[in-house]
């Protein structure tokens, strides 16, 4: 297993909303400030980001594992996971999860097919902190087994 952070992938379109477990981001640069993500192209989440064209991402702390297991392991067409989330709209509308270490708000710039995966490459918009967030580790793939 590879050691990297994990965090929470909150995607929506219309009425339909999830929340996906997501280890595999990073940042592309800096100017625009730039990331990407990869998501499987069968996930629940990957349709709901090719429709609305945005998503945000939000950072887990230590703590937040067994929230991390609950969304890495259940399909959103099975059930609503965001229903039992701390989740807020931020003040451009993005959903926001209580609690995270960060939160940032993403549009969709490219699309890049990667095998049964998607590389999508997204714009920074504004985002969130805990100031306190130096005292919280977070929560890394290893943390998880």
């Amino acid at each position: 297993m590879v050691e990297s952070p994990v965090a929470l992938l909150l995607s929506e379109a219309g009425s339909r909303r999830n929340a996906m477990t997501l280890s595999f981001f990073s940042e592309v640069a800096h100017h625009p400030t730039t990331l990407w993500v990869s998501v499987g192209q069968g996930c629940y989440t990957h349709q709901l980001m090719q429709e609305s064209g945005r998503f945000s991402l939000a950072l887990l702390r230590r703590g937040q594992r067994d929230l991390a297991l609950r969304c890495g392991t259940v399909s959103g067409r099975q059930a609503d996971k965001c229903a039992a989330l701390a989740l807020y709209r931020s003040a451009d509308g993005f959903l926001y999860l209580a609690g995270a270490l960060a939160c940032v708000s993403c549009r969709i710039r490219s699309l890049h097919p990667a095998g049964d995966h998607t590389l999508f490459v997204a714009d920074l918009l504004s985002g969130e902190f805990d100031t306190r967030s130096a005292l919280y580790p977070h929560l890394l793939t290893t943390d998880l087994v």
